[in-house]
């Protein structure tokens, strides 16, 4: 399937989202399904894992989310999670947990597993569609990215250092595709390089805070508010800057905006307090999956990250 560039939640494609359920309340699965075609979503339900698993391996169908009910009749859905994150196949396709209770333990041991979000049951309405469309929209960039790196005959793949300037998300969506060829495995960094110079144009050179990030999200208002603050005066001259040198050894990448900074700390690790936001797990997952170091320096606006070169 090719996705168009998206850099908008709206812009994803021919419908909002294909999904599975897996979900052993029948009642449950007929009320997400009633949400979910509201929203342009197309669905699919299955009970039990076993069938969800029969499902995703089956060729006539591609789904850009799964929807898992955490307990689950004979594989739990933390099992099925795990097994969809091992799987070459399906490990990038996002899964969100339901649950009707569950301890931090376990909501971090989803998390830790590649779980992307999780919802409490009884299910809001608005919750449900405005989480999906936030999964699938970054789902089918991703995808997006993957794809161009391997089309794309980059003229920076044998370069050893070059500097760089961004300012829209467009920037960052073309530079990181470009870029991601400096580096030994294109596709392990794309989504980190575009991950960390989005966080440096919307948190850093157009401050936009996290609460206020929840809220755009939650209305879909997001690559609007973007859009609109680089049109005005106290942005728009602000740029940000990714740098790269690469050595028999290593490559190091430096990305570094022109704002105030942050308290980056607390965003190295997917923390339980921001379990139920639709954001603030990238850095952690950047850190994670992305590059062998990542450090950031200072008052929080310059990031170094490094991925060593195998010999």
């Amino acid at each position: 399937m090719n996705y168009p560039s998206p850099f908008s939640i709206n812009n994803i494609g021919y419908n909002s989202g294909s999904i599975l359920i897996v979900e052993d309340d029948p009642l449950m699965t007929d009320l997400l399904v009633l949400y979910l075609h509201k929203e342009d979503f197309t669905c699919i339900g299955v009970e039990s894992a076993e069938k969800a698993w029969d499902v995703l391996n089956d060729d006539q169908f591609i789904f850009d989310c799964v929807l898992l009910d955490i307990n689950l009749p004979g594989i739990s859905g933390i099992e099925m999670l795990k097994q969809i994150k091992a799987d070459v196949a399906l490990m990038d396709i996002p899964v969100i947990m339901e649950t009707a209770e569950g301890s931090e333990s376990s909501i971090l041991e989803g998390l830790n597993n590649g779980a992307y979000y999780y919802l409490t049951k009884p299910v809001v309405q608005q919750k449900l569609t405005s989480t999906l469309k936030v999964a699938v929209g970054d789902y089918r960039r991703n995808i997006y990215l993957k794809n161009e790196v391997k089309n794309i005959g980059s003229i920076f793949k044998n370069c050893q250092e070059g500097r760089f300037y961004f300012q829209s998300l467009l920037d960052c969506q073309r530079l990181a595709i470009a870029l991601a060829n400096m580096f030994p495995e294109p596709e392990r960094v794309i989504f980190g390089l575009s991950e960390l110079m989005t966080n440096a144009v919307e948190h850093g050179n157009l401050e936009i805070g996290y609460e206020k990030k929840s809220d755009l999200l939650a209305q879909e208002l997001w690559v609007d508010e973007i859009d609109n603050r680089l049109e005005q005066k106290q942005y728009s001259s602000r740029v940000g800057e990714i740098s790269l040198v690469k050595t028999e050894t290593k490559v190091v990448v430096t990305i570094s905006d022109q704002g105030s900074g942050f308290d980056w700390e607390p965003f190295l690790k997917i923390s339980i307090k921001r379990v139920f936001d639709q954001h603030g797990r990238g850095i952690a997952m950047t850190k994670e999956k992305c590059f062998d170091e990542l450090e950031y320096i200072g008052k929080g606006n310059s990031v170094v990250c490094t991925v060593l070169i195998d010999k």
